[in-house]
């Protein structure tokens, strides 16, 4: 039986210092890092079509477009932090999360990588959840999740 394979580059990265970033509508764009932000998931998937025939024993089944799936990610939410609130802000600062969801804007999203070379998920998307909870002897939170917008293709390292 074969030994455990570590990479060359390193046993693991530690989420420690990634960055998750949005974008302004402004030319030229600014990215700038959301506040208290928190487990983060950004799956990569593809549709399958199930191609099975007579012939086939077994079910067989091939990828066809490819999607981001369910971006999601928590913060600790602040009420009136420009990158959270319900507010334009206008200037070169970002719009608030929650203006972006109600507003139904879509916004360049990057996550930054901790691993020296600033590896880079870039995408365009939607707000397409905010969801606050608080409860006694803790702090509020956000669940917020993201829509990718195509046409423009995501860039991931």
């Amino acid at each position: 039986m074969a030994g455990t394979i570590t990479s060359p580059i390193g046993p693991a990265l530690s989420v420690r210092g990634t960055l998750l970033q949005v974008g302004t509508a402004g030319s030229p764009e600014t990215m700038y890092t959301i506040a208290n932000a928190t487990d983060v998931s950004l799956p990569i998937m593809a549709d399958t079509v199930d191609v099975t025939n007579v012939g086939n024993l077994w079910k067989v089944k091939i990828p066809t477009l490819l999607d981001l799936g369910k971006i999601s990610f928590k913060i600790y939410w602040i009420m009136e932090e420009v990158t959270h609130r319900n507010s334009l802000n206008g200037g070169g600062v970002p719009a608030g999360l929650r203006y972006l969801l109600v507003q139904q804007l879509v916004r360049d999203y990057q996550f930054v990588y901790p691993d020296g070379n600033n590896s880079t998920d870039a995408f365009p998307a939607y707000v397409t959840g905010f969801a606050i909870t608080g409860k006694v002897g803790a702090v509020y939170e956000a669940s917020i999740d993201l829509t990718y917008s195509g046409p423009t293709v995501p860039s991931l390292v």
